[in-house]
């Protein structure tokens, strides 16, 4: 009796498990405006984001600036609920899989730092957050790329990217957050997510949580790549800003100083912060996150998005360091410490 029993769960779980792999294809997307889908919608501008996303925040960031007003999609990834972003729905939006998405007249924009630039030139001022000097246009585009996760390959990316090393920074905050996360959502990721690794990645820190985490030793070590590597990324914008003006580009306000905005929000939001710039290892960049947080866009874009998800991991990471400072050690200190850039 048992073994029929087994046998035609296994077979619905079988007709189910080809069913949804056939509606819930995956497939990588290039970047920039796609004027060959037409998706459904009630306004000009519409975005498909996360309250956690990094990217989400620093779309939301350049539309509050820009004045471009938008309907807003929330759509849970793993770290915030469940995998929202590989349902059939959401696929009809990004067959990547992937936050944010920006929908302009129907037309869907994919990859954040295309999604800044298409804004920036189909807002009423193109050159609000934009230089007008093309060589200044330029040297931005160096520190947007700086704070952006562009490809895949995390390893190389924390050597050129702050974006990167703050995605390994927040391997804490994951293992902290998948506590209040059921096992079956990062499952489902393993089901049908075509990067196989991220799924992976979060059901190992749902089983190990935030204590094991310091004892898995090669996400330890990715994190303290990352981590070391953020020091020479801070140490170059902290020379950038060593002049009077208050932004990386001088007196405008640009996509440039949009995007770090976001990095330093994830340095906040996963209690790294005070291990960068205090003791004023950084003036310059203790200042300007004062201008940054002093910003109407924080308020509107990153602070009225906030998550509960986010604000119960930070927590738990802050009593976990308190009861046990040996994790706290562990994070900051695994590892030689670098020597800081001048």
């Amino acid at each position: 009796m048992m073994y029929w029993v087994l046998s035609a769960a296994m077979g619905i779980f079988l007709v189910w498990f080809l069913w949804e792999k056939k509606h819930r294809k995956t497939r990588a997307m290039p970047g920039g405006i796609h004027k060959d889908i037409c998706l459904p919608h009630e306004q000009e501008f519409e975005l498909y984001h996360n309250a956690l996303s990094l990217c989400s925040k620093k779309v939301r960031v350049c539309l509050d600036e820009l004045g471009i007003s938008y309907k807003g999609h929330h759509i849970h990834l793993v770290e915030t609920g469940h995998y929202e972003t590989l349902s059939r729905h959401f696929l009809k939006v990004n067959p990547a899989a992937i936050l944010p998405v920006l929908i302009h007249n129907g037309h869907p924009v994919y990859e954040s730092h295309d999604i800044l630039t298409y804004a920036a030139n189909h807002s009423n001022n193109p050159k609000l957050l934009v230089p007008e000097d093309p060589k200044a246009q330029e040297a931005m585009q160096y520190w947007v790329d700086k704070a952006s996760i562009i490809g895949e390959d995390a390893k190389e990316g924390i050597k050129v990217s702050a974006g990167y090393c703050a995605a390994t920074l927040s391997l804490p905050l994951f293992a902290a957050g998948m506590t209040f996360i059921p096992l079956r959502y990062p499952l489902v990721g393993l089901l049908f997510h075509r990067l196989k690794i991220r799924a992976l990645l979060f059901s190992l820190l749902k089983i190990s949580g935030l204590p094991g985490f310091i004892k898995l030793t090669p996400l330890l070590k990715m994190m303290a790549s990352g981590r070391d590597h953020m020091h020479k990324h801070l140490a170059e914008l902290e020379q950038q800003l060593n002049t009077n003006s208050p932004w990386i580009m001088g007196d405008q306000f640009t996509l440039a100083d949009v995007s770090w905005m976001t990095i330093f929000e994830r340095l906040r939001e996963s209690d790294w912060l005070d291990y960068y710039i205090k003791d004023k290892h950084y003036p310059n960049l203790e200042e300007y996150w004062q201008r940054l947080q002093a910003r109407d866009s924080y308020k509107t874009a990153i602070l009225d998005h906030g998550h509960h998800s986010i604000d119960k991991s930070l927590q738990l990471i802050k009593d976990t360091k308190m009861v046990n400072p040996k994790i706290k050690e562990t994070l900051e200190q695994c590892f030689a410490e670098p020597t800081k850039i001048q």
